[in-house]
């Protein structure tokens, strides 16, 4: 149990949320893989249909990325990295409303981060 209470998760009802070294916000969600998808941990290809771990990441100075985990991968990579790691409804990690939160200014994201 590489991640104590967080284990399980992200599901289908609730995504991780954590600040990365250079305090970028990072969400986990989970996902069903649309297309073959390599993992940046291992290398190896995410089957489609297979469950697996989106890692987006909203950076402070604007705009996101994500990457496509193997969820084993995910539990020894960037959810040991982050700060701050917290359970959220999976409805506040959708597409859309993360590409609002790259939109706002950077100090005000970093304090909705902070109230939860």
């Amino acid at each position: 149990m590489p991640y104590g209470e967080f284990e399980g998760l992200p599901s289908t009802r609730t995504s991780l949320r954590g600040l990365t070294a250079e305090g970028d916000e990072a969400w986990l969600i989970r996902g069903i893989s649309q297309k073959l998808y390599r993992c940046p941990g291992c290398g190896k290809a995410i089957d489609i249909g297979a469950e697996h771990v989106i890692v987006q990441t909203v950076r402070r100075i604007g705009g996101t990325e994500h990457q496509h985990w193997h969820r084993d991968c995910a539990e020894r990579g960037p959810m040991l990295e982050l700060r701050g790691l917290r359970a959220v409804s999976a409805l506040e990690s959708t597409r859309d409303r993360l590409t609002e939160r790259s939109r706002q200014r950077p100090g005000r994201r970093r304090r909705d981060l902070r109230r939860g």
